[in-house]
């Protein structure tokens, strides 16, 4: 097989899409096939990822990475979509390439900068299947990053966009069951669940403890001792930071400071902010910034809870990631969260946007240290009965072989 792939963010931007794309090409080049993959140049925020340039190439075999100009998008300096001067760079590598079927990702924030879909054209001419992939909320980021006037007005605009943009597409892919259901409800009728999103599954997550963890690793004495609590991703509005710096704080009143640890792994534009919040607020947090993503198992089976409070999500990749390696999760009762949390067995939902009781459920968790080593016995002993092991990576590529031998018979009877 050959895939073209166009995607706005690549390593070294570490978020979902960027992890999973890298961890596909990987795949790819292990399994024989050849990829073309079509990304945002990081090159002007050389300051911000200055071995950029390490993921651009022949980072595998058969695997070439180009990167295209790019711009800021959103007002944020180190979120990079290709300008409108790639269309033609695009164009030309795919007509070079010759891939038996493309993959865009995120099409609408993609069409932002460049006002096309890139790569559908070209599908269409030589009659090979153009895959949209749905990763983003992009509709509910409105609310975090456009004034609440503007909310209304801009979810309808987007909306129609998202519907238009993805109808013209062979198939929208998507990786979890409410999103494909969301999807059909906006009037897209071309959507495709797989289970093809998510981290492969870690085998002997046990081996990866570490009494010492955070003195071997980061020189951080006194903090083993704690009850660790990891937040860990993008340090962005769309992850619910004002509620945690409204709410964390709250934790002293009832505890004090010595028995737990807030760990917060990620960069982002609200980093300053959410440090400079919390010690107004006597709350000193553990600021660890980007974490190398083969790290991050390692990290999240030597801390005791995993909190997130995003609402936005199309998956959750960093709570199944924590759920490999058995350490529970805390997180809002919402869509998102219901499709991989069972409450009060592999971990704990609470009241979305309900501070009291986020505050209280945290509590109870740090509190009763019995329970944390029940759900954490769960989780264990649920991966070790789930003889299926899981690689959503090599279903990916079992999908799209699927899908081009379907297009090539139709073609064939035509």
């Amino acid at each position: 097989m050959k895939i073209a792939i166009i995607c706005s963010t690549f390593l070294p931007s570490h978020d979902g899409v960027s992890i999973t794309l890298f961890e596909r090409l990987k795949k790819l080049s292990e399994t024989g096939h050849s990829a073309l993959c079509l990304v945002s140049s990081y090159s002007e925020v050389e300051d911000i990822y200055p071995n950029w340039s390490d993921y651009i190439g022949c980072i595998f075999d058969n695997v070439e990475i180009v990167s295209l100009p790019s711009k800021p998008w959103i007002g944020v300096k180190q979120e990079r979509n290709p300008t409108q001067k790639s269309i033609s760079i695009i164009e030309n590598a795919l007509k070079y390439f010759q891939p038996d079927i493309i993959q865009v990702e995120e099409l609408e924030r993609l069409w932002t900068t460049m006002f096309t879909v890139p790569g559908l054209s070209y599908a269409k001419r030589h009659d090979i299947p153009c895959i949209g992939s749905y990763r983003t909320n992009f509709i509910d980021y409105i609310e975090d990053y456009m004034p609440w006037w503007t909310e209304k007005l801009g979810k309808l605009i987007l909306l129609s966009l998202t519907r238009w943009i993805y109808n013209q597409c062979s198939i929208t892919l998507v990786g979890s069951h409410f999103v494909e259901q969301r999807l059909k409800l906006w009037g897209i009728d071309n959507v495709s669940y797989a289970p093809v999103i998510g981290p492969s599954a870690v085998e002997h997550p046990e081996t990866m403890k570490c009494s010492h963890f955070f003195q071997d690793y980061y020189g951080l004495s006194g903090i083993d001792n704690t009850v660790k609590i990891l937040f860990l991703g993008r340090l962005f509005p769309d992850k619910n930071w004002q509620f945690n710096c409204k709410y964390l704080p709250k934790l002293i009143e009832q505890l004090g400071v010595e028995k737990f640890t807030i760990i917060i792994a990620g960069r982002g534009e609200l980093e300053d902010s959410i440090r400079s919040s919390f010690l107004n607020q006597s709350l000193s947090p553990v600021m660890l910034g980007e974490v190398p993503h083969d790290k991050v198992p390692h990290l999240l089976a030597n801390v005791d809870i995993h909190v997130t409070s995003s609402l936005r999500e199309t998956f959750g990749r960093t709570v199944q990631e924590s759920l490999y390696v058995g350490t529970p999760v805390l997180a809002p009762d919402c869509d998102w969260t219901r499709n991989l949390i069972k409450p009060n067995f592999n971990g704990v939902l609470y009241q979305q946007e309900n501070g009291e009781d986020f505050v209280e459920q945290l509590t109870k968790l740090i509190n009763q240290p019995k329970l944390l080593t029940k759900l954490r016995r769960n989780i264990l002993l649920n991966n070790s009965q789930n003889t299926q092991k899981n690689d959503p990576t090599s279903k990916w590529i079992e999908y799209l072989c699927s899908i081009i031998n379907i297009s090539e018979t139709s073609q064939s009877l035509k």
